[in-house]
Formats: structure tokens, C-alpha cells, sequence
């Protein structure tokens, strides 16, 4: 089970307001690209981790100056406890469960959008490396996509949805609504019809998983693992 986690709930003001301030010139900065193009992907995959760890560090200090209650990532996000290889491995495990489980839902999910009448659209970023992955010479890009979506998008959407808002939204008395609301969030941050209903379910696993081990290195390996399968699916299409 989650221990108690040692911030003021307050800091979330914070954490809020420096989250989007920083997005406002990341989102402008990638505005500068032609749009469709892949610098302006690139711009906009890297402005949702940037803005996250901005607003962490400010998050941090506010907890340090205002509230008296320095945080430790160490403590604040179970990295302390010592069971670094369970958590590996329980992560391990439960990515390629949440594969499973996702591919099952997005199926559905498209099912249901065609018995509407319409048509369901892939992520324009997974579209956009499906495209560059078939040409010469793009190994770099590819290299970059990549360590984004398997390191850097992990850690930093953990550390955000699972590390701080989750226990935050809990630990003041709604745990259901910690537990719904941030998933849901999770999955509107990714902006796309298809994998709506796959994110929430994916989310509310990385939730459990957490409970479970009280260390984020669990759902943060899961994420990466998750991540991972899909580009290697994408990659094999």
C-alpha cells in the first residue's frame, strides 16, 4: 500500500502554475515549425516532459521555502524502499499485461467509432514514425522519437500523474476520484479518440501498481515497457 507522502497539498498550486507557464512558450516555440513537419513533432513531444520537470523542480522548492517541508525524491517516490529488482520485474510484468489489454480496448474502441460512421485516427506522432521509419537515412530522428517515448515520457508522466497528483488527490479523501480523475487526465494529455478508453485502463494499472509496490520505479518501468511494445509493433507493420 501508498505510504503517506510528505508535501503540503497547497504546493499543488504551484506545481500547477509553473506547469503552465512553461508549456505556454514550449507550445509557441513549436508553433515556429511548419506545421505536420517533423521538427515541429520533435518541438511538441519535448514540451510536455520539459514543462513537467520544470514544474516539479518549482514544485519542490515551494514545498522547501514556503512550507517548510523539504522533499526527498527518494522518500517523496519510494525509490528508498529497497526492492529495486521486484519493481523491475512486477513493471516488467505488468507493461506487457497492459499491451494485452490495451490492444483489446483500442480494438473495441474502433469498432464502436466505425458504428457511429466515422473513422478512427492513429496519433498523428505514432502516423509520423510509421512514415519516417520507412525512410533512408533516418536514424537519428528515429533515435529521438524513441528515447522519448521509452525514457523520457516515462518518467516524466510518472512523476506527475502517478508520483504527485495521485497520492495528492488521495491523501486528502478521495481516493476514487485520485484514482478516476488522474487517469482519465492521463489519457485526455494524449489527445486522440482511438486510445482514449486504452490510457484510462493503462493508467489505472500504473495506479495499482504503485499501490502495490509503494515505489514509482514499478509503473515508470511498466510505462517504459508498454511503450516500448507498441513501437516495436509499429515498427514491424
Amino acid at each position: 500500500m501508498l505510504t503517506h507522502k510528505p508535501w503540503n497539498p497547497e504546493s499543488l498550486l504551484w506545481l500547477g502554475c509553473a506547469f503552465m507557464l512553461a508549456m505556454a512558450p514550449g507550445a509557441a516555440f513549436a508553433g515556429l515549425f511548419e506545421d505536420g513537419s517533423i521538427a515541429q513533432m520533435a518541438a511538441s513531444v519535448s514540451v510536455l516532459p520539459v514543462a513537467i520537470f520544470v514544474a516539479v523542480g518549482v514544485w519542490l522548492q515551494a514545498n522547501r521555502r514556503f512550507y517548510g517541508l523539504p522533499v526527498r525524491l527518494a522518500d517523496a517516490f519510494g525509490f528508498a524502499t529497497g526492492n529495486t529488482g521486484r519493481c523491475l520485474l512486477f513493471g516488467l510484468a505488468t507493461g506487457l499485461g497492459l499491451v494485452l489489454i490495451a490492444m483489446a480496448l483500442a480494438v473495441l474502441t474502433s469498432l464502436l467509432i466505425q458504428a457511429f460512421g466515422d473513422q478512427a485516427e492513429p496519433q498523428k506522432l505514432v502516423t509520423l514514425i510509421a512514415e519516417e521509419a520507412a525512410k533512408p537515412d533516418q536514424t537519428g530522428v528515429l533515435v529521438f522519437f524513441v528515447v522519448m517515448a521509452v525514457a523520457v515520457a516515462p518518467i516524466a508522466e510518472e512523476i506527475l500523474f502517478r508520483g504527485i497528483l495521485y497520492p495528492a488527490i488521495k491523501q486528502i479523501g478521495y481516493p476514487s476520484v485520485a484514482a478516476i480523475g488522474t487517469a482519465i487526465l492521463f489519457a485526455l494529455f494524449h489527445v486522440n479518440l482511438l486510445t482514449f478508453a486504452s490510457l484510462t485502463a493503462v493508467a489505472l494499472g500504473l495506479i495499482a501498481l504503485y499501490e502495490f509496490t509503494d515505489n514509482l520505479l514499478a509503473p515508470i518501468t511498466a510505462h517504459a515497457v508498454f511503450n516500448a511494445s507498441n513501437l516495436v509493433m509499429l515498427f514491424w507493420q
